[in-house]
């Protein structure tokens, strides 16, 4: 019966362990932002993303990484609880959060953010086939170029 007690506490004790590492969540919000799976997120090019933490009240400091420079020079870090940036280059964000306790434990939370941008298609392409006959005119020069190149090598039979 010793035993059992024993295992008991021992549980119980364990139990009682405060599980910080699942308290911690990352939260972004923007006005047209669509979730995937946990932890990604995508936006369009120029949306302010409001990132937030929770359940940090007893960490001793906290860090975000961007990864890169955002909205900005100088925003690649922030030791804020609550961040928001415009972010307008598209690609992907690799944000990590870290969180730092007086123990020197730490909690590494990720947080990818993708970014589209599309462009307007009101840009036309004017002249398009002056273009085209521009190319091609070079290109007919070159050829006559090399043409001519090719004749004087074989009048003078040198062969590299």
């Amino acid at each position: 019966m010793g035993k059992f007690n024993f295992n008991f506490i021992l549980i119980f004790s364990i139990l009682l362990l405060p599980t910080v590492s699942s308290e911690i969540t990352i939260n972004a919000t923007s006005e047209n932002i669509t979730y995937g799976a946990p932890g990604i997120a995508f936006i369009e090019s120029g949306q302010n993303v409001n990132f937030s933490v929770t359940s940090t009240e007893d960490t001793e400091s906290i860090l975000w990484d961007f990864g890169r420079d955002v909205s900005g020079p100088n925003t690649r870090y922030s030791n804020a609880t609550n961040v928001s940036h415009v972010i307008y280059a598209e690609g992907r964000y690799d944000i990590i959060f870290t969180a730092f306790y007086e123990d020197e434990n730490y909690i590494i939370k990720q947080f990818t953010l993708f970014v589209d941008y599309e462009e307007e298609d009101s840009i036309d392409i004017i002249n398009n086939e002056a273009l085209f006959f521009a190319i091609a005119g070079s290109e007919l020069i070159m050829s006559a170029v090399l043409g001519y190149w090719t004749q004087q090598i074989r009048k003078e039979k040198i062969y590299l």
